[in-house]
């Protein structure tokens, strides 16, 4: 897995360095998006055994010189892989040593040349090749090895035939024609191969569907086999059990009033005692504790189940702060068990880089979607970049349930991404939309509160979109920029039906 804290402390020990919201926390990289794609560059090429002319050779040179143009070519690619992933952040992939199989006029690739590429092509995630010499030797390496193929050289008569023949005998092969086309292919892959990593912590006595969600993925057995998406539902019994420990440990306590300070501080203001965001703090380590012990790297909880098992009034916490601290550590995290939305969320950080806000949907009179949940990220410009100014508000009116607030608007990127995927989990909506209004900073509110105003780029108004949603459902996810596109090609690779809508 991308993120396995598969030491009984792992985990928890690794907050010796958290990231709490603040200039002076930095990301530690304990979440699945520090997942990078690992890549096997390969070259072919063919060195023939003598000299002769023909319909395929009309430039003849000698075996010695041959040699030594392909060599010399490979180890000039070899050099300049990073050019062809463009601007593409190098925390995603890793690049292994690039492998150059070589091959004569009989066009077989002999055991020798294989063993060259051992053990990259095995352990890699995605084979880039660079198809040189001939077509066949392409087809040979993915089929031995069963891995994805990228092309590392655009569209032409070579690569589409090889595209062609390759993918009709059930392996996946791209073609990215540019650098930017190669950014989305790797970011994409790489989206993919962190859902198929993914391990959801569920505490639940009820099940499916929930009370409230109904159009979350109710069949979540489904998600294993169309993604690698593993649920691990614990009782609330073993949930409480947990947190009545943690309550009682001094050890616990203090590292939540050390963090409560912290919090308090880099706040621009709080709305309610700092004795409530200790209690949250506990659970979060209750929580951390758990998903660590049951090997997860993403968490849901079904807001109306808890509020009435009565535990949040009796621990005074709800659980908005940890899906916030969650999802700026790039750990998926959502409300109400609604696994289409924690789906959709995790997809759009895996494809933006950053984290994100997601909530209930209100179409307001003026067309504008209202998305509002108090859940919203900081690092919204991204996990590595200083996090957006937030303040502390209360859930209840009793003065208790920590929770974050955003000004959405006071940020120079307004264009956004909007996602809901589908009950059964086989289509994505997706909006490429413009924020234009936000509410919830600099105000007491309670409840849900933080919100956000967003219209179609091009229509400026969700209509369409809020429409589609009865094939849909609720809850959406956002982050700042456009990626449509990037989701357009996630969307094909996981066999998805997409609509976008600006």
């Amino acid at each position: 897995m991308a993120f396995v804290p598969a030491l009984s402390n792992s985990f928890f020990s690794s907050l010796s360095c958290f990231t709490l919201p603040g200039k002076d926390f930095p990301l530690c990289g304990i979440g699945p998006q520090q997942t990078r794609l690992i890549i096997k560059p390969i070259m072919t090429n063919m060195i023939h055994s003598g000299v002769w002319e023909g319909p395929c050779r009309f430039d003849v040179i000698s075996v010695e010189e041959e040699t030594r143009r392909v060599h010399e070519y490979f180890n000039y690619w070899s050099n300049n892989l990073d050019s062809l992933l463009g601007k593409l952040d190098p925390e995603y992939y890793t690049l292994l040593e690039p492998g150059l199989v070589i091959f004569n006029e009989d066009f077989k690739i002999y055991p020798d040349q294989f063993r060259k590429l051992e053990p990259g092509a095995i352990e890699a995630d995605a084979l880039l090749i660079s198809p040189d010499g001939a077509s066949i030797e392409t087809y040979k390496i993915a089929e031995k090895y069963k891995k994805t193929v990228i092309s590392a050289t655009p569209l032409n008569c070579r690569t589409v035939d090889i595209a062609a023949y390759t993918r009709s005998h059930g392996l996946e092969m791209f073609v990215p024609n540019d650098p930017e086309e190669m950014k989305q292919v790797v970011i994409s892959l790489r989206a993919r191969k962190i859902l198929a990593e993914t391990r959801i912590l569920y505490p639940t006595d009820w099940g499916w569907p929930s009370v409230a969600s109904i159009t979350g993925i109710n069949e979540p057995e489904k998600l294993k086999d169309k993604f690698g998406v593993e649920l691990v539902k614990i009782s609330y019994k073993a949930l409480s059990d947990r947190m009545e420990q943690m309550t009682e440990s001094s050890e616990v306590n203090e590292k939540a009033r050390e963090w409560a300070g912290l919090l308090t501080g880099n706040a621009d203001h709080s709305y309610l005692d700092e004795k409530y965001v200790v209690k949250s703090l506990i659970f979060y380590q209750c929580i951390i504790q758990l998903m660590n012990e049951y090997q997860c790297n993403a968490f849901t909880i079904e807001c109306f189940e808890f509020c009435t098992s009565k535990l949040p009034q009796k621990w005074e916490i709800t659980p908005c702060l940890i899906h916030t601290l969650f999802k700026d550590q790039g750990i998926p995290s959502a409300c109400e068990g609604d696994l289409a939305a924690l789906i959709g969320t995790e997809l759009l950080m895996s494809v933006s880089g950053k984290s994100s806000h997601m909530g209930n949907m209100f179409m307001e009179e003026n067309e504008s979607l209202q998305i509002n949940h108090s859940v919203p990220g900081t690092r919204m410009n991204g996990f590595n970049e200083p996090p957006l100014p937030y303040q502390l508000g209360r859930f209840v009116q009793s003065g208790w349930g920590t929770k974050f607030a955003v000004d959405f608007m006071n940020n120079e990127e307004k264009n956004v991404t909007v996602i809901r995927l589908n009950p059964t989990a086989d289509g994505l909506l997706v909006l490429k939309g413009k924020l234009v209004g936000s509410k919830g900073y600099n105000e007491d509110l309670l409840g849900c509160s933080s919100t956000a105003f967003i219209v179609g780029q091009e229509s400026r108004s969700a209509r369409k979109f809020v429409e589609k949603q009865v094939d849909y459902g609720n809850h959406l996810a956002w982050v700042y920029g456009d990626y449509s596109e990037e989701l357009k090609t996630l969307a094909q690779m996981l066999k998805l039906d997409i609509e976008i809508i600006t």
